[in-house]
């Protein structure tokens, strides 16, 4: 008895889900979603940041989705209006498939639809909300002070010899009693380099005029093919770096790829986008040439950058 009275009700119930995905409240529902998705980037790409949570989440969201430079203000419009505009072909297909049949509802089931496309909105603004909570929660840990002498190595620095973004010739040789910061990108790169172009751009900006003067940075190109000098010029000027404080260095692809493998900067070319997926990783070399840190690009590393460049520069060159 039980049997015969469950089935038709799992019946009604499967029927009824079905009905929701074939017959446009599905696509009412989908549509309200992308578009209160859309309106989310929007107010994302526009809105002032860095007041209050929501201003620090609203940063912190350029910086990682649209490589923004909150110094300067820049952001790669390119892919800010291609994440835009990615679901534009979804909601065109819901509209040339259910166009007709969403008419239909709305001229008999108007306030139906309304509701839906309400739980849509709704969900993405719940979503939203949570995000900048758990953001603003986030704001509460602290980073522990930097542990100098335990992070501290003692390896070498490999001999390179290569050329800067002007072509002149660049050695380890010339950076004798200076300290240096060391990482590698490529110009065409629209994903991590611009965050660790950005970071050496904060890092030069918290030191003094003095400090900087000891320090060098050496950006090594992932792409020595392509990178030519004007392209890496470019490059840095886009960041606000100075020529004479930064030097983007490429020259024969098997010297090049010699030193990253040398550096362990693990890298690999996507076959399917052609984009080089690459370590973030930054080297701070003291002035007796040796490697002293090896950080990355994670939020604690990042906050320990400037304290290991100060360790260094107080040091004394032997």
């Amino acid at each position: 008895m039980i049997g015969t009275l469950t089935a038709p009700r799992s019946d009604r119930v499967l029927s009824r889900i079905g009905a929701f995905f074939t017959d446009g409240r599905f696509a009412v529902f989908a549509l309200a979603v992308l578009l209160a998705y859309q309106a989310f980037l929007l107010v994302m790409t526009f809105a002032p940041a860095g007041a209050g949570a929501l201003g620090a989440f609203v940063e912190d969201f350029r910086i990682w989705c649209f490589n923004y430079d909150p110094k300067t203000g820049w952001m790669q419009w390119t892919l800010v209006w291609t994440t835009i505009s990615e679901p534009l072909l979804i909601e065109v297909i819901l509209l040339v498939v259910w166009g007709g049949t969403i008419r239909g509802l709305w001229r008999g089931q108007r306030r139906a639809l309304l509701s839906l496309a309400g739980l849509g909105c709704f969900l993405v603004c719940a979503l939203a909300v949570s995000l900048v909570g758990l953001a603003k929660g986030g704001e509460k840990q602290t980073v522990p002070t930097f542990p100098a002498e335990s992070l501290r190595t003692h390896l070498a620095m490999p001999a390179f010899s290569l050329f800067n973004q002007e072509g002149e010739p660049v050695t380890r040789a010339q950076f004798k009693g200076r300290v240096l910061l060391v990482t590698a990108v490529y110009s065409s790169c629209g994903t991590a380099c611009p965050m660790i172009l950005s970071e050496v751009r904060h890092v030069l900006d918290q030191l003094t005029p003095a400090e900087r003067a000891e320090l060098a940075v050496l950006a090594i190109s992932l792409n020595p093919e392509q990178d030519t000098g004007p392209l890496r010029a470019l490059t840095l000027t886009q960041y606000d770096l100075e020529k004479s404080q930064v030097h983007f260095l490429n020259g024969g692809a098997a010297e090049v790829n010699t030193l990253l493998d040398q550096l362990q900067i693990a890298r690999a070319r996507n076959p399917r986008t052609g984009a080089i997926e690459h370590a973030s990783v930054f080297y701070l070399i003291d002035r007796r040439g040796q490697i002293a840190y090896r950080l990355s690009m994670s939020e604690r590393h990042q906050a320990w950058l400037v304290p290991a460049v100060r360790v260094l520069l107080a040091e004394r060159a032997d």
